[in-house]
Formats: C-alpha cells, structure tokens, sequence
C-alpha cells in the first residue's frame, strides 16, 4: 500500500513538471523521444523490466486483471493461446516505405447470409482502419456499405460473377477520378479472410503496380475454358489464401471481364461455375500472363495450418498477410492479437511517432465504427428526446 501511494504521488508529480515544462517547449515539438529522456529517471519508476516482452504472451499473473482495471479479465485469458499458434515478434518493426494502405482496394466477396456476421466481423476489425474498401453482394444491408451487384444471386456459385462484375465496376469507377488518387493494388478475399494490412504493405515492397502482377498463396489444378467449349488442364491461383492484382492487371483484365464471365466461363449449375479462384486465374493466363506466389498468405486458419502442415508452416512467416476460414469470433480475437503485437513492437523499439499515429488512428476508426452503427435518422432521435 505504501509503495502504491509512492507511485501515485510520483505520477502526480511528473503531469504537474510537464505542465510546468509546456511553456519552455515549442507546440509544434513533436520528438516525443526528447520529452521522454527529459524524465526518464522519474518514468523509469513506473515500469516493469518489459523490455522485448509481449501483453499478452509474457502476462504470468494468476489473477489475470488489467492493471488498471479492476476485475476486469486480462486479454491474455482469451488471446494467450495464439502465442503457441502464430509467430509474436516483439521488436523489430520496420515500417513499409513504398505504398500505403490508402493504395489498396480491399474488395470482400460475400452474400446476403454471411453479411450480419463474417461480413460485419470484417468491417469492424481489419476493414474499419483501411480507406477504400467495397463488400460485394446482390442485395443491400443498411449496417454496411454494400457494392450492390445485380442479378448475381446470393449463393456460393454466385462469387464468380461478383468478383467479374466488381472489378470491372470499381476499375470503371477508377478512371473517372484523378490517375494520382487511383487504387495501385486490388486485394480480392472472401468475408471469411483476416488480412493484417501492415504485413501486406511490406510484402507488396518489391512489386510495381504499373507492371501486371497476379499474386497468390496456393496453387492448384483445374480445367480451363475455350470459347468453344474445350477444356484444357492448367494452374490456378487459389483463392482460399487472397489474390493481390496490380493496377496495371486490373487495366488488361477490363476489357475482358464481362464477356468472360458471361461467354466463355460455365454458368450457374454447373460443376465449375463456383470456382471462382480458377476463372480468374484462367483469364489472367489466357492474355499471357504469370502469377507470383508468395509464403505468407495462408490458405486456413492457425489451427487449419497446424492440423494440415504441422507448427513449422504456421511459423514460417514471420509476418503473415493473412489468414483463412476465420470465424466471426476468431476475427475479433486474432485482431486483437495483431493490434498488441503492433503496440508491443513499437513501444519495445521506443518508435513512439508510429505508435502514437497507430493509436490516433484506433481511437478515430473505433469511434467511426460505433457511429455507422447508429440509424441514419439519429439526429430526428435526439431532436425527439430533448
């Protein structure tokens, strides 16, 4: 208890010599690193030796409470089982240099089932702290900004024709707007992927967007379609991890979409109309193009990698882009361990510019997510309730 009071008088201590020091330093000062070692002698009191250490995978306490929340339980109570799971760097974060997340076009393939809730797990996880993102669907949902395909059909064999006709509508949509401000990346995922955008950024690093890049995870085998009717044996990117398309791609797939889709690729009943992973993939070789295949983007989720490939494959990236099959719970749960880790990484390499942006941007996404949660008509509520 007296070591308690201590630490309180000695906080109360260090907010009333920064407000004392506010005056002696500048307002535009933004070296956080400096204000920092102005006290460090005194910060040093609060902290535990934590250095390199995890919240959530080096939390040993029994009682397992926040440390400033009583009886509140400890994120490690739920999420400590990840740590045996995935990789958990604790340092060592390098930034990417060359794109940022408002280069890419998230674009979630879903239906009218699945909206309220792997398509709603995405929006208010991974999704709401990304700028241009576009849920596809044949019907519309008033809790989420749905890119309304028509005629599609909601049903599984339905995604080929919604990830043709979105693209082919976004790519549209594209030209429209200024060539500076326009998507450099599309990333096509079902509502049951997770996609860590930090780690994708970096592994996007060493590809150009203006060059016709198809990425994937898998590979496969599958029969592709001539205008005939013939078939042919060929490869294929699988879908079950993600497909990264550069804009250029995206430019030479255009011209092509609808009429692929609609003529050449078999219809709905048949056995090949859902496979919507070998169409595209069957396209993109037919114009003479590759694929480039890339560790990192896995085709299940953390048990799904284990059960099927064993813990080395589960830890073989380091930094993973994504993850699959993810439920609704798990998305949030898995969430909520990147974000930690994220936390962890840049407060244990002290790089508080980053951590401080990163946690600006929570706050505002958090708030906005709660905000799109409200009915549309909310300020004739609160005229109703004064």
């Amino acid at each position: 208890m007296r070591e308690s009071r201590i630490r309180l008088t000695l906080c109360l201590s260090i907010c009333l010599l920064l407000c004392l020091f506010r005056n002696y330093i500048p307002h535009n000062y933004n070296n956080i690193d400096y204000v920092l070692r102005l006290f460090k002698s005194s910060a040093s009191i609060f902290s535990t030796n934590s250095s390199h250490r995890s919240f959530v995978c080096d939390h040993n306490s029994e009682t397992l409470e926040f440390p400033w929340i009583k009886n509140r339980s400890h994120p490690a109570k739920n999420l400590k089982v990840y740590c045996s799971k995935i990789p958990n760097p604790t340092s060592g974060w390098q930034k990417a240099k060359r794109y940022q997340e408002i280069d890419i076009a998230f674009i979630i393939y879903t239906g009218a089932s699945l909206l309220a809730t792997r398509a709603m797990s995405v929006r208010e996880t991974w999704i709401s702290r990304v700028t241009n993102y576009y849920f596809l669907a044949s019907t519309p949902y008033p809790s989420l900004p749905v890119t309304v395909i028509e005629n599609t059909g909601e049903n599984y064999q339905s995604n080929t024709k919604k990830i043709f006709h979105g693209l082919e509508l976004i790519y549209r949509q594209q030209q429209a707007i200024n060539p500076s401000k326009r998507h450099k990346w599309y990333v096509l995922v079902g509502c049951d992927t997770y996609v860590n955008v930090p780690h994708l950024l970096k592994q996007l690093e060493p590809y150009n967007f203006t060059q016709p890049y198809f990425i994937g995870g898998s590979v496969g085998e599958q029969m592709c379609y001539h205008k005939n009717g013939t078939t042919y044996k060929s490869l294929f990117v699988g879908g079950n991890t993600a497909h990264v398309l550069s804009a250029a791609l995206v430019e030479a797939l255009y011209p092509h979409l609808f009429f692929y889709v609609e003529s050449i690729w078999p219809q709905p009943n048949h056995k090949s109309a859902a496979l919507s992973d070998v169409a595209l993939s069957c396209l993109v070789f037919s114009l003479g193009l590759n694929m480039t295949i890339l560790p990192g983007f896995l085709r299940r989720s953390p048990d799904g990698i284990i059960k099927e490939f064993g813990l080395k494959e589960a830890f073989r990236v380091q930094e993973p882009s994504s993850w699959h099959y993810i439920h609704p719970a798990q998305m949030i749960d898995l969430d909520e361990f990147y974000t930690y880790q994220y936390v962890d990484r840049l407060s244990n390499d002290q790089n508080w510019n980053e951590l401080i942006d990163f946690i600006h941007l929570f706050i505002g996404t958090h708030y906005e997510t709660l905000r799109k949660r409200q009915p549309m008509d909310s300020k004739k509520l609160v005229k109703r309730y004064r």
